[in-house]
């Protein structure tokens, strides 16, 4: 039973197989991470048999805070058991999505410039999951990339609707109340109840719930779901600042230095961040055949966006 959307209007939407859902191969692999008595041996074969998910767990395994004895070169019961069979389910889940839901009949609603920030923002979550140790880096990564699912749900649940409500462009605040005058929820709630169903975690469900706007959420500072939350939020600024043209990136730099002023980031550390995620969305298109763009040595526009006003 859905907890963040009405649960009979969750319930037509699932069982009428309109919503993103993972399939084939992948959706095996996460009904074996589910499995009390799973043969680790058997989900080894089956990972190994997906070259995408195979990849990306080995580059996260070999990340230098979670993997601190040699490096990892193939997928094994060691490596699945390093990352977290948990971790393994969304990865799976999560590249499914991106390979399967890549088009529908909502016109207004750009299929190629959602999966682009979307990447983006996986790859800033999965690196402030790094340099941040919120949460393990893999789940991060999967929390960045369906953070934004419930827009997707909208257009693949009700093309011709969300196209009405998406065609004068409204953006934040609006569009979550264009989106709730007609549908009676938002796409915050419809992605947040997508993860339930998905059996995520309810702190990470909350926190991608709230994650446009920590600061209404009624969260506690302290609260481990508001700090996820916050992470979110940043990781969705970076996505922005990378798929961005120059003169949209400048007025997103002060916003972007201010966020990362609560987790105090130095500015190295933000340059840091926004090149590596760029480095990474390159190579998560070139995977999925995703289209991204170069993001250009920034250090001395954030330079000059940390100057105060004169």
């Amino acid at each position: 039973m859905s907890t963040y959307i009405e649960p009979q209007t969750f319930r037509e939407l699932r069982d009428s197989e309109v919503l993103p859902a993972p399939s084939g191969v992948r959706l095996n692999i996460m009904q074996m991470c589910q499995q009390e008595d799973i043969s680790l041996p058997e989900l080894v074969s089956q990972v190994q048999g997906d070259p995408v998910l195979a990849g990306r767990l080995i580059q996260i395994a070999n990340v230098p805070n979670i993997n601190k004895g040699r490096m990892v070169a193939s997928v094994n019961v060691e490596l699945l058991l390093l990352i977290g069979l948990h971790a393994v389910r969304q990865m799976a889940l999560a590249i499914s999505l991106t390979e399967s839901a890549r088009r529908g009949d909502c016109k207004e609603f750009d299929y190629d410039a959602f999966w682009g920030r979307s990447t983006a923002m996986a790859c800033a979550g999965q690196a402030l999951g790094e340099m941040l140790q919120v949460a393990p880096p893999a789940e991060m990564f999967t929390n960045g990339l369906l953070a934004g699912i419930g827009r997707l749900g909208l257009a693949s649940a009700r093309p011709k609707r969300y196209g009405e409500v998406l065609h004068t462009k409204p953006q934040g605040q609006e569009l979550l109340d264009k989106e709730r005058e007609a549908f009676g929820f938002d796409h915050l709630s419809l992605a947040a109840a997508m993860m339930e169903d998905w059996h995520f975690p309810k702190l990470f469900c909350t926190a991608v719930l709230h994650h446009e706007n920590p600061e209404v959420s009624g969260l506690d500072d302290d609260d481990r779901q508001q700090m996820l939350a916050r992470v979110l939020e940043l990781a969705g600024c970076v996505a922005d600042v990378c798929i961005a043209d120059t003169e949209t990136r400048s007025h997103l730099l002060p916003r972007l230095l201010q966020l990362s002023a609560r987790f105090s980031l130095p500015l190295s550390s933000v340059e840091y961040i926004c090149s590596r995620v760029a480095w990474d969305w390159s190579d998560w298109g070139s995977l999925l055949h995703i289209p991204t763009q170069v993001l250009p040595e920034i250090g001395a526009e954030i330079a000059e966006a940390a100057k105060p006003p004169a």
